[in-house]
């Protein structure tokens, strides 16, 4: 891949950061740095120990660029898309806009790269999917799959910065014995587990509850039944899920943990005798999945269980994003 020129809109946010950092370990050839806002602009970001100021979306000229991120939300991306992509941009979107348009590739490189194609627009899916993806996906290429039943852990930096410092006051309000107002949420998550992420919808099913089974069928090509229960908890990074899948043909756990072990972008974390598992502070800051709790099902032969960890905001976000481009050498 020779030098590109990049933009970051969303830039000063938690996720557009997260791009900057994970652009400058895995050492991408950049040219040059153009981050974008759709306010804020008049702040600067850091990148390879320069200060560079960020600049208002509204007045960029996308000819200056060859590769766009979008961090930033789904209205951002619905309207400045389709312009850096009239330029000649790449745009690797983050939002949900574009996920579930069929015109637009949803990509997971370690799974479906190809999907892309010669599109210049490509969506990447939600965090909690993008994890349980790259860690069913070997076995769906080996054994099939039929069903996958998951309930995810999810950490408060899925909703934002201000769900961070929300429940850091919220922990030390309670630890002082003091009264607690939610704010972020409607109700307290300091100490405090939520049985929902994100507002509820069809059959009182939440929205992040329906792209893990929407998103996962689409990246998938695949009608698999996919059922979720999605959880917020008290933790700042880290998703974490408990997987339960039945695959189409027999499999024994030994030949389990050894294709996970041979697959990209996986770590098995499994050594029920020493009680190694998988957390969320051992994933954090990393771009592997890992792996766990790999446990055949006592009464359903084909029922296999897993225990699923990865940091959202990496592996979950930008390091996916990244790594799109990546799987795009040929194309700069």
């Amino acid at each position: 891949m020779r030098e590109i020129r990049v933009a970051i809109l969303g830039a000063t946010g938690l996720v557009g950061q997260k791009i900057l950092e994970v652009l400058q370990d895995r050492n991408t050839p950049v040219a040059n740095m153009v981050p974008l806002a759709t306010e804020g602009q008049g702040r600067s970001i850091r990148f390879r120990d320069q200060s560079i100021a960020v600049e208002s979306v509204e007045d960029m000229n996308w000819n200056r660029v060859d590769v766009a991120f979008f961090a930033a939300s789904s209205e951002a991306s619905a309207f400045h898309a389709p312009r850096a992509t009239a330029a000649g941009v790449t745009v690797v979107d983050k939002s949900s806009h574009f996920r579930m348009d069929p015109e637009v590739p949803l990509v997971v490189p370690e799974v479906n790269a190809d999907a892309i194609g010669d599109s210049k627009l490509i969506a990447s899916p939600n965090c909690s999917t993008i994890q349980m993806v790259v860690a069913l996906n070997p076995i769906r290429v080996h054994y099939g799959l039929k069903r996958v039943l998951v309930s995810t852990y999810q950490a408060v930096s899925g909703t934002g910065r201000e769900a961070m410092t929300t429940l850091r006051q919220e922990s030390l309000a309670m630890l002082d014995g003091r009264p607690v107002t939610p704010s972020t949420y409607s109700q307290p998550i300091g100490f405090n587990v939520l049985a929902y992420c994100d507002k509820f919808g069809d059959l009182d099913f939440t929205g992040e509850e329906w792209k893990l089974t929407r998103e996962t069928r689409k990246i998938f090509s695949q009608a698999i039944a996919v059922s979720a229960t999605a959880v917020r908890v008290p933790v700042y990074v880290g998703h974490a899920e408990s997987v339960y899948i039945e695959t189409e043909t027999p499999f024994t756990i030994a030949e389990i943990r050894e294709l996970l072990r041979r697959s990209p972008s996986v770590k098995v974390v499994d050594d029920p005798g020493q009680g190694m598992v998988p957390t969320p502070l051992q994933a954090q800051d990393q771009d592997l999945v890992l792996v766990g709790r790999i446990r055949q099902d006592p009464f359903e032969p084909h029922g296999l269980h897993l225990f699923v960890v990865a940091d959202n905001l990496r592996k979950g976000a930008a390091t996916n994003a990244v790594q799109i481009i990546e799987s795009l050498s040929d194309r700069f």
